[in-house]
């Protein structure tokens, strides 16, 4: 039992590294941004890959 109960902590700790990463590397593209109209149009195809995985 207590293995399962690590295996889960694994998983977790995993998934937030991840997400991390990944906001990480949203913001590092969005602050590529050369004026309003490129970050809104970065902003944009983020939430389009957001909403694909859903």
């Amino acid at each position: 039992m207590n293995s399962i109960f690590k295996t889960l902590q694994q998983v977790i700790l995993i998934k937030k590294v991840k997400d991390s990463k990944v906001l990480n590397r949203d913001e590092l593209y969005l602050a590529g941004s050369a004026d309003l109209f490129d970050l809104e149009r970065r902003q944009k195809e983020i939430d389009t890959r957001f909403t694909r995985k859903f």
